[in-house]
Formats: C-alpha cells, structure tokens, sequence
C-alpha cells in the first residue's frame, strides 16, 4: 500500500537491506551517507536505526546477503548437475553476467574488497570466505570429475581450482566495460579444454609416476 504524502514509508527490512545493496555497489561504502540511504528507501532515520547501529552495519549486513546468495547459487549447481557440466554451466553464468547490461556493475565481493582492503579486517575476513567457498567448490568439482576421469589428473585440482577462480573474478572486472559475449565464450572453451581429460597425457603421466614408486 502507498504511504499517503507526509508519512513515512511503511518499514520492509528485506527491501531497505536489498535497497541499501544498490546503493553501496553504485557509490561504494564511504561515499554512500545515511542521508543517501533514506533518500532511496524513502525511510525516516528512526525507522532505519531501530535494526542497524550505523552505516557500517547496514554495509556489513548488505555485504553478506550478497555473498550468501552466491554461496546459495553454487552449492545448488554442485549438488544437481555432473562435474563437467557444473564447471561449464558457472563459466557460463559469469560469461552471461559479465558480458549483460549488469555486468558493468562488477561484482560487490570485489568492490568490498578494491575500497576497504587492506585496512578492515572484518570486510576481509567476509571477503576471504566467499572467495574460498568459491574456491573449494571449484576444487570438489574437479577432484569429483578426476576421479570419474572427465578431468585430467595430471595437475593439482587446488591448483587448476585457483586459475579458474581467478580467471572468473577477472571476468567481472572485465565486464565492467562491457564485455563481448562471444569472446567470454571462447576464453571459457580454452578453460573447459584445459582441465578435461587427455586420455593420452593422462595414461602417459600415470606410467611414468608410477614407475618411479
């Protein structure tokens, strides 16, 4: 229901939480005010304060409802589809985001990380976590896809899991100069040619490292 003129908005937490998100990923955290924040929400600074203490703990709060719904998205993608095709469908997924009219907003994780590190240790320790959860979901994909021999065995699937990863984070920054889709698309083919199995490599690499026990 529309709040009548000269009323204040009636309070939705999750709606000031997802508003107070756009505002921090467009301007960052120290240039964003609350003055911005009420603004954008259409909140009075009592309503906003009766849940958050200050700024940094709206920021925090908006920070973490991000990274727990990428964190969300990925365990659903590990859990439904078979190792290849969960690798393929996040390279897909970035591709699709960074090179899409949102993509020039990059990714928040990164922003948090570019503005507020070094220096805040408790956007680090936060930042560290989503990297690492994407990290050691990469590293399960690969090491379930070695053992079924869709991946090639013959690197370190922490290894290969970091390149990717990096490769990813990369992809959204590119993105942020809107990138081409195609060429996403092709860079994401090399990776996927990269980890898969070379019958011949691999049977090659496992002789030799076993003639040596």
């Amino acid at each position: 229901m529309k709040a009548s003129a000269g009323r204040p908005r009636e309070f939705d937490p999750q709606n000031f939480l997802n508003i107070a998100l756009e505002c921090f990923w467009q301007k960052g955290y120290r240039a964003t005010s609350m003055a911005d924040l009420m603004k954008a929400s259409g909140l009075a600074s009592a309503s906003i304060y009766k849940l958050y203490p200050d700024k940094r703990a709206i920021y925090l709060a908006a920070l973490q409802q991000y990274m727990d719904e990428g964190i969300a998205r990925g365990a659903k993608r590990e859990v439904e589809l078979s190792p290849e095709a969960a690798l393929r469908e996040m390279l897909e997924f970035v591709a699709l985001l960074s090179s899409s009219p949102v993509g020039e907003k990059g990714c928040f994780t990164i922003a948090a990380a570019s503005e507020l590190l070094p220096g805040d240790e408790e956007v680090k320790k936060r930042v560290h976590h989503k990297f690492n959860s994407i990290i050691n979901r990469l590293e399960s994909i690969l090491s379930i896809g070695q053992i079924q021999q869709v991946f090639r065995r013959d690197e370190d699937p922490r290894v290969m899991a970091l390149s990717i990863f990096m490769m990813l984070e990369g992809m959204r920054i590119y993105g942020k100069i809107q990138s081409d889709s195609v060429e996403l698309k092709r860079c994401n083919d090399f990776v996927l040619r990269t980890v898969l199995l070379n019958r011949a490599i691999d049977e090659q690499d496992f002789h030799t490292r076993h003639q040596h026990d």
